[in-house]
């Protein structure tokens, strides 16, 4: 029987049901699971081990397949990473190198520059932030690794509190990244990737200028156009090559706006909409990649 071990948070409220979901569906399909806590890792012998959720502390190594979601406390997160080094790197979903990498706006930005994207910039000096607004034209100000929608701003020449809000992003020495506000003319999709290939897709109908459902966007039914589907699995394809073997992009035709690969919400919300689980899709196309 094969083994895998889930990486996650088993205390607090989560986002989404990833961290019960995808481990019931990976047991159903013949697997061995176990789901260890975050903060519980610790070596002892250059053996890593973690706390199952049955309070029961567990080896790490010898598993077929780990999968980490979700990055656990940001303070102890590079130790974590680091620790996680101990086991074969082919054998996660998501490798720990491919987390701390791929995380956020910057690493579409540059290791993609093919892919159309829109047009960004990166600084955490205020003054030459607003420069690049007072040039004209509406602009998105966030933080470059942020989540659910947090401090997404929509920005303008002339805002009365245009400098509040980039003192804000780029309090305490902070990056700000600044992207052009792009037309969405066939609205904005969510597209699962799941060992280099897509699993699926539903759209989202923004309440402002935030697509994240967490800020108010409404998820809908949607069919990926054939050259959308083309640019997702071209990017899912690439993606798995640099360790990402599970994630979500979000897309606006003809651009693709982040990759979202920490614990991306989308199995729970696909079933919401279309009642069909996709779980052992997810299951199959990841336990037939390393």
């Amino acid at each position: 029987m094969p083994s895998i071990a889930f990486l996650v948070a088993l205390s607090g409220r989560s986002a989404n049901d990833n961290h019960t979901r995808l481990p019931r569906a990976f047991t159903a399909a013949g697997w061995e699971t176990v789901c260890i806590e975050h903060e519980s890792l610790a070596l002892d012998e250059r053996q890593l081990s973690g706390v199952s959720s049955d309070g029961v502390r567990v080896p790490l190594a010898g598993r077929d397949r780990y999968f980490v979601l979700g990055f656990g406390d940001a303070t102890t997160y590079l130790d974590r990473m680091q620790m996680l080094s101990a086991l074969p790197e082919d054998l996660f979903v998501n490798t720990p190198a491919a987390l701390t990498r791929q995380h956020g706006k910057v690493s579409l930005y540059l290791d993609h520059p093919d892919i159309p994207q829109p047009e960004s910039h990166l600084s955490n000096d205020p003054s030459a932030l607003a420069a690049l607004i007072q040039s004209g034209g509406e602009w998105i100000g966030k933080p470059p690794a942020g989540s659910f929608g947090r401090d997404v701003f929509l920005l303008r020449a002339g805002d009365a509190n245009l400098g509040a809000i980039l003192g804000h992003l780029t309090r305490d020495g902070r990056y700000a990244l600044l992207q052009r506000r792009i037309p969405m003319e066939r609205g904005e999709r969510r597209v699962l990737l799941a060992g280099g290939h897509v699993v699926g897709a539903y759209g989202k109908a923004p309440s402002d200028h935030r697509g994240n459902l967490h800020a108010g966007a409404t998820p809908m039914p949607a069919t990926l156009e054939p050259d959308e589907q083309a640019l997702a699995e071209k990017l899912a394809g690439r993606l798995l090559h640099q360790g990402v073997g599970f994630a979500a992009i979000d897309m606006a035709w003809p651009h693709v706006l982040e990759i979202n690969l920490a614990n991306p919400g989308w199995l729970e919300t696909y079933e919401r909409l279309t009642g069909e689980d996709l779980s052992a899709t997810v299951v199959q196309a990841l336990a037939t990649t390393s």
